[in-house]
């Protein structure tokens, strides 16, 4: 029995609800696991959610609930969303699962009877957002990217893995596999990391709970990379093993490329084939971020469906690299190639060939040095399209295929089919053209289906092919095979979108941001009141400023502008309410840390009492910016 070809994603944190990168990543795979069944492979393609580690710890302890409540109610929109999306993985995987626990504690003993795990104290630097202990290397890149107030100081028992001991075998390993990382200069970064010297790293914590305890040590429970990455073997069906394609982030390709095949040499496993690194989708030059406000979510895009938005990920993004996301770009590039585009020329050449030969398509015989090379061309079009779809380059795939569309479009226009119909001489041109356009709308059909099943079915159908085009076989399609059934009406595939009208529709749902102003030697003026009155010192102390934690926070019904918190502040919990709608959501604000004016006394807004403010930055126009003192900072700490 052949290997099922296994395709994984990284499993998503649960601090959120997916966003266009999760989905991206995700559709990115599904497009790969119905390409590969359709070339013929046992596909098994896995994925699921990373639900342990501090921070979920943390925001289910400022919501009065369990770490795992927490989890059930996120995983929930990745499960709902996959459903709608018709996501075609085998099984969504959970890092609380029973038989993932028994994989990480199993794997963990036999690291620590191997000596690749060894116990001992921790002094570093360890990373908030990442959790995990960092290098100096490490710190002084988070320190350049901004990010030195997410590291704190730490010191703890842990246990550590050796991976010290594996910095020659991965680069041994590197040179005789050079495609294990792609794109390649991703692989390039990789590489000269491992080349930089390799620190053993701590792979357990006793500060928190929420996690697989160590065994025999339950004080320890395990670093959650090292369980998060295990889910890999936990869910690979028998005889799977190893992955033939991980798709990750690049933001994760550090843990994926160095920590994970050296856990698996460790482990005396076989590595991963490749590791797919793509880039970021980002909003104007900014990586799309909660916290920034500038999220994009599957729900805005759907409204378009399904395909499109699954069209509009393969065809704009080159794996790899990083991509800009404009709503206007999204539309237009569904307009121009799937309404304009693809939908034009299959209504275009069906109804010519039922208006021309009464839906029969007729035989083929070139006529001249036009039918002759768009027969060539098209002859090329599947073999090309999978190999770059081999190469998991379904941007440059696509990218060929409407290259071949166009130039379809444009044979039609010299041409000239509907002045053919006019005297029968012309009858063998008439037949060359209308079985031309046929037999490439046949293999468009055919290659677009792990791209866009439902569309691609609707093009199927209306060329007259019985059966279902995801059943067809891409190794075994012949081009110019006859055709053997009478077209049908011609579908509409995709509608042309009034972008005017769905930019007023949906212009509230994502948050731009601010455009980066160009650089001048002259500062732009802000739009800021003017400086109030000076004061004296003594006036300032008497303001006491708090370090509170956001516990709860709703809507104010009947404000705009309103939202109801309770607050943490340590020696107290309060009611206040901030009229920082235009910025948050209630449930972005749940677990954030924020700078309370304490000792501002109590004041009635819509009928409720609020005690307190928080501090916020902006100017005239723009949305709040809440002030966030560091992550480490306790409730009830003096900001001075």
């Amino acid at each position: 029995m052949a290997k099922p070809f296994y395709i994984t994603t990284p499993i998503y944190y649960v601090n959120d609800r997916p966003h266009i990168g999760h989905t991206y990543t995700t559709v990115l795979a599904d497009v790969s696991a119905r390409f590969h069944r359709m070339m013929g492979d046992d596909v098994a393609f896995l994925t699921g959610t990373d639900e342990h580690g501090q921070k979920v710890e943390k925001a289910a302890t400022a919501r009065g609930i369990t770490p795992k409540a927490l989890a059930d109610e996120v995983v929930a929109n990745y499960t709902e969303l996959w459903k709608r999306m018709d996501i075609t993985h085998f099984r969504f995987i959970r890092t609380t699962d029973d038989d993932h626990r028994k994989v990480v504690q199993g794997r963990f003993q036999q690291l620590l009877d191997s000596g690749d795990i060894y116990k001992s104290t921790y002094k570093g630097l360890y990373s908030v957002s990442d959790e995990a202990f960092v290098t100096e290397i490490q710190a002084k890149e988070l320190q350049a990217q901004g990010l030195a107030h997410q590291l704190v100081e730490l010191e703890e028992e842990t246990y550590n893995f050796r991976l010290s001991r594996y910095e020659t075998p991965l680069l041994e390993y590197f040179a005789a596999h050079p495609d294990f990382v792609q794109p390649d200069f991703r692989f390039n970064e990789v590489k000269r990391f491992v080349e930089g010297g390799l620190q053993d790293l701590s792979i357990s914590r006793t500060s928190i709970n929420w996690g697989i305890p160590v065994p025999g040590d339950e004080q320890h429970v395990v670093y959650v990379w090292f369980d998060a990455l295990l889910n890999y073997l936990t869910g690979a069906p028998e005889g799977a093993w190893p992955p033939d394609l991980q798709i990750v982030g690049k933001d994760i390709l550090r843990f994926h490329a160095v920590y994970w095949p050296a856990f698996l040499m460790a482990m005396g496993l076989e590595l991963p084939k490749t590791i797919l690194a793509h880039g970021w989708w980002l909003m104007g030059d900014d990586k799309m971020s909660k916290s920034r406000g500038n999220v994009v979510r599957p729900d805005t895009l759907l409204k378009f469906g399904n395909d499109a938005l699954r069209f509009y990920f393969m065809r704009d993004m080159q794996v790899g690299h990083d991509r800009s996301f404009s709503l206007e770009g999204f539309m237009d590039r569904l307009n121009a190639d799937l309404a304009n585009g693809l939908g034009n020329l299959a209504a275009r050449s069906i109804t010519m060939i039922q208006k021309y030969r009464d839906g029969v398509v007729p035989d083929f015989a070139a006529q001249d040095a036009l039918d002759r090379e768009l027969d060539t061309q098209g002859k090329g079009l599947v073999t090309q399209f999978v190999a770059k779809a081999k190469a998991d380059d379904f941007h440059g795939a696509l990218d060929g295929l409407w290259i071949h569309l166009r130039a379809l479009d444009g044979y039609i226009v010299k041409a000239e089919p509907w002045r053919l119909a006019k005297d029968e001489i012309n009858n063998a041109k008439l037949d060359a053209v209308l079985a031309q356009l046929y037999r490439s709308l046949r293999a468009t059909a055919l290659l677009i289906t792990p791209v866009m099943p439902t569309l691609a079915q609707s093009l199927w159908e209306s060329l007259g092919i019985a059966g279902k085009v995801v059943e067809q076989s891409l190794s075994g399609f012949v081009y110019d095979a006859p055709a053997g059934f009478n077209v049908g009406d011609p579908k509409p595939l995709f509608n042309r979108i009034d972008k005017e009208a769905e930019m007023k529709a949906i212009e509230d749902t994502v948050v731009p941001m601010p455009p980066i102003a160009e650089s001048s030697t002259e500062a732009s003026p802000l739009d800021v009141p003017e400086l109030r009155p000076i004061i004296d010192y003594d006036t300032f102390a008497q303001t006491d400023l708090r370090v509170g934690q956001i516990l709860s926070a709703e809507a104010v019904p009947k404000s705009k502008k309103l939202i109801k918190m309770t607050v943490d502040l340590g020696f107290e919990q309060r009611t206040i309410l901030g009229g920082i709608a235009a910025g948050y959501s209630p449930e972005e604000l749940i677990g954030r840390k924020v700078v309370v004016v304490a000792n501002l006394a109590p004041r009635a807004l819509m009928g409720i009492e609020s005690h307190g403010m928080l501090l916020a930055a902006s100017d005239n126009a723009s949305k709040p910016y809440l002030i966030a003192p560091p992550e480490d900072a306790k409730p009830g700490f003096i900001v001075k």
